[in-house]
C-alpha cells in the first residue's frame, strides 16, 4: 500500500478519493465498504478501512444516508429535558439505540405543545423514525406527525393508528395503590397536585381516584403542573382546603413541595403527608425519603425502542410499577393541617 504524502492526508481535507488511492481501490469500492453496502472480499474492506484510518477520512452522513436509505438515527422529543424522569427514559433509550449501532437526537420542547409539533416533523425529515415521550400536542397534530415520520412510536400516549405503536404506564393503578396506602394510613382527605392540562398520563392518573373516592376518600383537585417551581406554587392552595396528605402529578413535583412546606414551618410527615410518582433518582434522597410508585424508565426505553421494527404495530404495551413506601406518609395527624 503507497503512503500519503505531505498533509494532503489530514482529516479536514481527506476525500473519497484519497483513501481510493491509498488502497488502490475505486471509489464505489470505498462507498461500499464504508456505508455497508453490497459485500466485497475481507482483504479489500480491511485495506480499506485501514486507509480510511490513516487518511482520516469521515464519510459525509448525509451521503450515506442517501446511499443506504437510512440514517441510522432516531429522533426522540421530550416535553421538559429538565425533568429527571424523562431525562432517566433518555438513558435507556439512548443505551438500546448505540447496542443496535444507532444515534438519538433529541429534542426539548419546555411543555409547549406548538414547539413539539414544529420539532417532531423536522426531525421527520431527517431520520428513520420518531419517538415521542408524553406528547402534548393535539390528536389531530399527532396524526400529521405519523403521516410525516416514517416510523412513530409514543410514550405514555396512545393513539389509533395503523402504523403507529404505544409503551404507556399503567399510572391509573399507581394513584389507587398511593390512594389505599394513604387511606390504610388513617387519611381520609387528600389533594392531588395535577399534571399539565395537556398531558394524557394526567389523564390516566385521574382515573385512579375513582375507586379510592367511591370507597369515601375525599380527593381536592388543584392546578400544578410538571415543574418543582409548579411544585412549590401549588402548596400555599392545596392546603386551604386542609388537606392530611398530598400526591404530586409526578416526584419532581413533589420536590417542589416539600421546599414549600419546609419555608412554612410545616413538618412532613408529622404534620402532611407527601407523596409523588415515577420514583425519580432524587426520591430515595429527599428529606423525608419521599413515598412514590416506581416506574422502570429502562424497561420503557427498551419497549419503546424495540418498536422501531420495519414492520410497525399498532399494538400498545401496557407497564405497571410498585409501591415503594418511605418516610414522607404516615398516619395524619389529630387534628387537620391548618396554615
Amino acid at each position: 500500500m503507497r503512503k500519503p504524502t505531505g498533509d494532503r492526508a489530514t482529516a479536514a481535507r481527506a476525500t473519497i478519493h484519497d483513501v481510493a488511492r491509498l488502497a488502490e481501490v475505486s471509489t464505489a469500492t470505498v462507498s461500499r465498504v464504508l456505508s455497508g453496502g453490497k459485500p466485497v472480499s475481507p482483504q479489500v474492506a480491511e485495506r480499506v478501512r485501514a486507509a480510511a484510518q490513516e487518511v482520516g477520512y469521515r464519510p459525509n452522513p448525509a451521503a450515506q444516508t442517501l446511499l443506504r436509505g437510512s440514517s441510522r438515527t432516531i429522533g426522540v422529543v421530550v416535553p421538559d429535558l429538565g425533568n429527571p424522569y424523562f431525562a432517566e427514559i433518555l438513558k435507556g433509550i439512548a443505551a438500546e439505540a448505540t447496542a443496535d449501532d444507532h444515534h438519538t437526537l433529541v429534542a426539548g420542547t419546555e411543555e409547549d405543545p406548538e414547539q413539539e409539533y414544529r420539532s417532531a416533523l423536522e426531525l421527520a425529515r431527517w431520520v428513520d423514525g420518531v419517538l415521542l415521550c408524553a406528547p402534548r400536542m393535539s390528536t389531530s397534530r399527532l396524526r400529521e406527525v405519523a403521516e410525516a415520520a416514517r416510523r412513530l412510536v409514543l410514550i405514555n400516549r396512545v393513539l389509533r393508528h395503523p402504523s403507529v405503536g404505544s409503551v404507556v404506564v399503567d399510572y391509573h393503578l399507581g394513584v389507587r395503590a398511593l390512594c389505599e396506602h394513604l387511606m390504610s394510613l388513617g387519611h381520609q382527605r387528600i389533594a392531588y397536585l395535577e399534571g399539565p392540562t395537556t398531558a394524557w398520563s394526567d389523564q390516566q392518573r385521574q382515573r385512579g381516584f375513582r375507586i379510592p373516592e367511591a370507597a369515601g376518600l375525599t380527593v381536592i383537585r388543584v392546578p400544578c403542573g410538571s415543574s418543582l417551581c409548579d411544585g412549590h406554587a401549588a402548596v400555599d392552595e392545596a392546603l386551604e382546603h386542609k388537606p392530611t396528605a398530598l400526591i404530586a402529578f409526578n416526584d419532581h413535583v413533589a420536590v417542589g413541595v416539600l421546599s414549600r412546606l419546609r419555608e412554612l414551618g410545616m413538618s412532613v410527615p408529622d404534620d402532611i403527608s407527601v407523596a409523588g410518582i415515577d420514583n425519580a433518582p432524587m426520591s430515595a434522597h429527599t428529606d423525608p425519603g419521599l413515598t412514590t410508585y416506581a416506574v422502570s424508565t429502562v424497561e420503557l426505553g427498551r419497549q419503546a425502542w424495540a418498536r422501531f421494527t420495519p414492520n410497525p404495530s399498532p399494538t400498545t404495551t401496557h407497564l405497571s410499577g410498585d409501591l415503594v413506601i418511605r418516610a414522607s406518609t404516615a398516619k395524619p395527624p389529630r387534628r387537620r393541617t391548618s396554615r
